[in-house]
């Protein structure tokens, strides 16, 4: 996995930010990469973080970038664009409407941001079309259809809407062009999904949808919503109508999904597998798009492989911006002409990066981290202070300290330390690894004499550290003790998990401590560990860490029914939301 330094900033943009990296979608299935301030059939060359050039093909067609007056008319001045093999380069786009201060109190929307049509090719490009209006906040994706239909599904916010229960103030509608953008009709289907109070965001509702042709001829949808979970709907008749929008086993905090499909033909999808922070005393905190995962599927979406962080912000441990979005979310993939996937996500300045990912890494059923290169594999901040307008401060809590009894090594120090600025919190870390139904994971680990110890939380979802719902809505729980331990000596951890059985073997030097039973349900499988201080008071001995270790057995999360989706729906409206 290779991450890609910003392309550009532009704080006129939406959320603050563009990028010099944009896709043309093609016919067949693959994609152009290039700059759509500077067009050309150079291939877009981009620096990762270390400044070493990385090279995406392929490029522009000849024929697109030499032509005078597909540049000129700025068609290709778009984050994605589509090409048919007859040179036809089709583009939608969002663009505002204003409203007078007596047009918008009749209308009930402070201004529309209305859907343009545009298509070209070498020598001429029409003027653009308008094919919806109202507000549409964000267009996530469209497609042009193997059946030749163009398929443009956007969130709407309503008219008089209201960010409460029990939908939101958005929808999710659909338009389709059955005459190659000449006319365009919309779907009579409004999807929606529920929200619920006390939610720690704004009750958007079903927006910002994405959306992918299956092998049998349907269309899958997956939309972004406020229920703790992406909601689909399925099109049989080729996006004319769709079903009732209904919750999938994808978690989320809040924010729009991305799905592809890859030249190998295995389904893609992008999303913030996170999970959404309280508010604090009862003030709202910007969270939960700290990370960027994705999931691979073989069979059209029944299992899934991965559930990997691709993109873990780089600024998730200072403190954030005071106001504005920000985060990793917003993705957008493709695929190389070698088949690695590039997905430009993020938010806020210095947010919007596109990242380069090998599938084969998505797949890996091993991971391990000794912490040679620092923290980058690691979530380590503490929430500090009161919130206030969204925004809370942060600190890094745990620190790297040279290894007890070896040199040149860095060992990862958890513990609670005294506060004078802050109420002391245990520190936490977070590290995501490969997905597994069934697998193990290893930790060199030592308890300092006087230590109260740790707990250790395997996960299906990434959780702020200073989230305690980690802990409670854990899959399995094993705490380390000065009982279990000998002080100031090296232990090998191991908890090696079925959830078949719905067990999980926990030993210290491969002595048996416990069979730790199920904590909580999950679809998906394991892919977090979470270490947390298990003092009560300030506690500077804490537990070292000097390397851990994830072999995955089973890396496949397995197929599930709609009665199993719901069933863990309800569950989680009830242990979860429910403490909103």
């Amino acid at each position: 996995m290779l991450f890609l330094e910003d392309a550009g900033h532009d704080a006129t943009a939406p959320s603050g930010t563009r990028s010099g990296y944009a896709i043309l979608r093609r016919e067949d299935g693959g994609f152009c990469f290039y700059n759509p301030y500077a067009p050309s059939s150079e291939p877009l060359s981009l620096p990762d973080a270390k400044g070493v050039k990385h090279t995406l093909r392929p490029a522009l067609p000849e024929s697109l970038a030499k032509s005078k007056v597909l540049i000129e008319s700025g068609i290709l001045n778009n984050a994605q664009t589509l090409l048919a093999a007859d040179g036809t380069v089709r583009s939608i786009t969002v663009k505002s409407e204003r409203h007078s201060k007596e047009e918008a109190a009749r209308i009930g929307l402070p201004l529309y941001l209305d859907v343009w049509y545009r298509q070209g090719n070498a020598t001429a490009v029409s003027e653009p079309m308008r094919t919806w209006r109202g507000y549409n906040g964000s267009q996530m994706e469209y497609q042009r259809l193997a059946s030749g239909r163009l398929l443009v599904p956007h969130g709407s916010y309503l008219p008089f809407g209201m960010a409460v229960p029990p939908t939101g103030r958005h929808e999710t509608v659909i338009e389709y062009s059955d005459d190659g953008g000449a006319s365009w009709q919309l779907s009579a289907s409004k999807l929606t999904s529920p929200c619920y109070e006390g939610y720690n965001g704004s009750n958007e509702g079903a927006c910002e949808p994405c959306f992918e042709e299956l092998r049998d001829g349907s269309i899958w949808m997956l939309m972004r919503t406020q229920a703790g979970c992406l909601y689909e709907s399925t099109s049989k008749d080729n996006g004319t109508t769709w079903s009732t929008a209904a919750p999938t086993r994808f978690r989320t905090s809040t924010g729009p999904a991305n799905l592809l499909r890859h030249r190998d033909g295995r389904l893609v999808l992008t999303w913030t597998n996170c999970e959404l922070p309280p508010k604090h005393e009862g003030v709202g905190v910007y969270g939960g798009r700290d990370a960027l995962h994705l999931a691979i599927s073989s069979d059209d979406g029944r299992t899934w492989q991965g559930f990997r962080e691709i993109y873990l912000d780089h600024r998730r441990n200072d403190n954030p911006a005071a106001s504005g979005d920000r985060g990793t979310a917003y993705p957008l993939a493709a695929f190389t002409e070698d088949g690695q996937i590039v997905v430009l996500a993020g938010q806020g300045k210095g947010g919007r990066n596109p990242i380069l990912v090998d599938p084969d890494w998505i797949t890996a059923t091993s991971a391990e981290s000794d912490f040679r290169d620092g923290l980058t594999q690691w979530t380590v901040y503490q929430h500090t202070g009161p919130a206030k307008r969204w925004w809370r401060a942060r600190r890094i809590s745990c620190e790297l300290i040279e290894t007890p009894g070896e040199k040149d090594t860095r060992s990862l120090h958890v513990r609670q330390a005294a506060s004078s600025d802050a109420p002391s919190e245990p520190d936490t870390a977070v590290w995501n690894f490969p997905n597994g139904w069934r697998g193990e994971l290893t930790a060199r680990i030592r308890l300092p004499a006087g230590s109260q110890g740790a707990i250790f939380s395997l996960n299906d979802r990434f959780f702020d550290p200073s989230n305690t719902l980690g802990e409670d809505a854990a899959i399995f729980q094993a705490r380390v003790t000065a009982e279990n331990t000998q002080p100031n000596t090296w232990h090998t951890l191991s908890l090696r998990w079925d959830l078949s059985s719905g067990q999980c073997e926990y030993r210290l030097d491969d002595k048996l401590i416990a069979t730790l039973p199920l904590h909580s349900q999950t679809l998906n499988g394991v892919s977090y560990v979470r270490i947390r201080s298990a003092a009560s008071t300030p506690d500077p001995h804490g537990i070292i860490i000097r390397h851990v270790k994830a072999q995955i057995s089973d890396p496949h999360a397995p197929a599930v029914t709609t009665e199993q989706v719901l069933a863990s729906q309800q569950a989680y409206v009830k242990t979860i939301i429910s403490r909103w």
